[in-house]
């Protein structure tokens, strides 16, 4: 029978796990909302993302209250705290990936029809996947206790910032500033505000594979970065 610090315990992880779930919901209703047209299905999208975000800071005053019980309670042995120490810092970044989530709808939302939006659609779109490829891995990472996944995603956290200046880049150089160039130069603004936000999600889920490392080895890795062991043992996993 489960003590009540164990059930405590379980109860946290849970609720994690249910968080967890609402923000890579998120991510596929953004993907969903970057490629449809139908007035109608816009209107759904950006009611679930609501809905979703109000969840999500729900789940993480929750989670919180929940860390702090536990730890003042129970006192619970150090293999527990690492792990919940590394559930709150995993919950902190996925209510914040729930930001910036917000963030994008918003500014697609006054983008949308904008001629630089739309060709640059594409690009943005395939930099959103790979950021929620990065989320998704950090989080298997932690509930299936794979440092591999997340050694992957603190690796690929380059990637997107790459893609970042290659869009920026990209952006600029199909410019027409003869052709009403303020209203270029504010859709430019507002295509920086989702890329920059995109590339936030990655660093997020860079932030909870770290976690999963402090998790499973005890070594917080968060500006010391991998040994020379990790770095040679784990070359392969970039293009995993």
């Amino acid at each position: 029978m489960n003590t009540k610090k164990e059930q405590s315990i379980i109860d946290i992880m849970s609720s994690f796990n249910e968080m967890a779930d609402v923000v890579l919901a998120q991510l596929n209703l953004i993907e969903k909302l970057m490629t449809i047209n139908d007035k109608t299905g816009l209107q759904e999208l950006n009611n679930s993302i609501k809905k979703n975000e109000i969840e999500i800071d729900k789940y993480e005053v929750s989670i919180s209250d929940k860390f702090i019980n536990t730890i003042v309670l129970y006192q619970p042995v150090a293999s527990d705290i690492r792990k919940l120490v590394a559930v709150y810092r995993m919950t902190i970044n996925l209510e914040r990936i729930g930001d910036l989530v917000m963030n994008i709808t918003y500014a697609i939302e006054t983008l949308r029809d904008s001629q630089e939006y739309k060709t640059m659609s594409e690009l943005i779109l395939n930099m959103l996947l790979t950021g929620k490829i990065m989320v998704e891995k950090s989080l298997l990472s932690f509930v299936n206790s794979d440092a591999e996944y997340a050694i992957w995603t603190i690796k690929n956290d380059s990637v997107i910032d790459e893609m970042n200046h290659k869009l920026l880049i990209n952006s600029i150089s199909k410019a027409k500033m003869s052709e009403k160039t303020k209203e270029m130069l504010l859709s430019y603004a507002e295509l920086k505000n989702i890329i920059t936000n995109i590339e936030r999600i990655a660093d997020h889920a860079t932030n909870i594979a770290e976690a999963t490392i402090y998790s499973l080895k005890g070594t917080d890795i968060r500006h010391s970065g991998f040994d020379k062991d990790d770095q040679k043992n784990k070359a392969d996993t970039d293009n995993n």
